[in-house]
């Protein structure tokens, strides 16, 4: 009988609504409290959970009352500790070794590297491997460890002052470093399974380093029918024929375009794409990223992704944390404005902690990149222009 062990990240995550079949075989330990978890086996949430193993041990002592057929989870951060789990108990999926080669950014380019280009990379003992890499091959440098996300705790070094500044930090023991490469950086999403293959290429409107400079972002989707986009998902598939990838699962793959119009890797997950890649991605596609990664890999059935060029692409923007204490306007006027949301947990006052830290975010459609870029301009300067001051005591 199927029994689903589930190690859970998402905030909103209905599981119920997503796995019905399933819901009451699902144990669910979550690191948020979830709605709609009355159908489950069993249910927990778990504080800190992405740092204790307390889900780890009661998933294998459940597992001695009745063995799990299949274990999921959707955050990056659980990779490595579920596909543990699986093999320990001889639950099939992703394994250790291939869970790795996707979380640790160096193991990561060692092994892309096989099938295409990547950046110069190093990993870093001390300040003087620093200083050796920077030796031989020039500044700028991007400094950033080897398993965080969401461009979090990274450096990029532009000269002495810059490297001087960095080594005043406390030194960590999972640093890289690694070439600064220039050009604009695209995203491919994807699911993939056995008869089942969707595949769907964005641009990023800015650098997503630039948010620690105050630079609002976004990312645009390309039309399916886009020569590069056709490009970017040839370079997809050739980055997949370096890994070891299981059989069911979601990637979400960073590029660099650079100006000799070479592509080069930047970084590759086996998970869905986070920020509002999923909501875009259901605008225009209508698939749901998470729930056709999540049935495929419980072995449900899923609709077929559409076969049909779309009307529309989409596109979102994000406006940062301000740094001083303002409110979000109301939803900009615009006909083409999709949808609109205010972060409503967000500090007065609050400076942007991650590529995914925002005050609001709108999601525009339009005929092709070109328009939705357009658009959303358009957008971020009536919402910059809007943004009311809010009186401190």
């Amino acid at each position: 009988m199927t029994n689903v062990a589930v190690i859970n990240y998402g905030p909103k995550s209905d599981y119920a609504a997503m796995l019905p079949e399933l819901a009451c075989r699902l144990h669910v330990f979550s690191h948020h409290e979830l709605a709609n978890t009355e159908s489950f086996a069993h249910y927990e949430y778990v504080p800190d959970c992405e740092f204790v193993p307390y889900p780890e041990l009661r998933i294998r002592q459940l597992a001695e009352e009745q063995p799990f057929t299949h274990l999921i989870t959707d955050n990056e951060y659980d990779l490595e500790r579920a596909a543990r789990i699986r093999e320990d108990l001889k639950i099939p999926g992703q394994s250790s070794g291939s869970a790795l080669s996707f979380r640790d950014k160096a193991v990561m380019k060692e092994v892309a590297r096989r099938t295409v280009p990547t950046a110069e990379f190093a990993r870093l003992e001390t300040i003087v491997d620093l200083t050796d890499f920077i030796a031989a091959h020039a500044y700028p440098v991007v400094v950033k460890p080897v398993k965080q996300g969401g461009s979090r705790d990274i450096s990029v070094l532009r000269g002495a002052e810059d490297l001087l500044e960095f080594s005043r930090r406390h030194w960590r023991e999972d640093l890289m470093v690694e070439e600064f490469v220039e050009g604009p950086m695209y995203h491919v999403d994807a699911v993939l399974a056995p008869g089942y293959r969707f595949v769907a290429s964005s641009r990023y409107v800015r650098s997503c380093l630039g948010v620690f400079s105050g630079q609002n972002n976004g990312s645009i989707q390309l039309h399916p029918e886009d020569p590069f986009a056709q490009r970017l998902e040839e370079f997809f598939d050739r980055v997949l024929e370096a890994f070891d990838t299981p059989e069911v699962s979601a990637y979400h793959l960073e590029v660099f375009h650079t100006p000799d119009d070479e592509l080069v890797l930047c970084e590759i997950a086996s998970r869905v794409g986070g920020d509002r890649i999923p909501a875009l991605t259901r605008l225009t596609y209508g698939v749901d990223l998470h729930g056709s990664w999540l049935r495929q890999s419980c072995g449900l059935p899923v609709d077929p992704p559409p076969a049909a060029a779309p009307a529309q692409v989409h596109g979102s923007l994000s406006i940062l944390p301000q740094g001083r204490p303002v409110r979000a306007p109301q939803r900009p006027p615009f006909p083409w404005v999709r949808h609109y949301e205010v972060n409503d947990r967000l500090a007065p006052g609050e400076v942007a902690q991650n590529s995914t830290s925002f005050l609001c975010f709108v999601i525009v459609g339009g005929r092709d990149l070109a328009e939705v870029e357009q658009r959303l301009l358009q957008a971020e300067t009536w919402l910059m222009e809007h943004l009311e001051e809010v009186p401190t005591s």
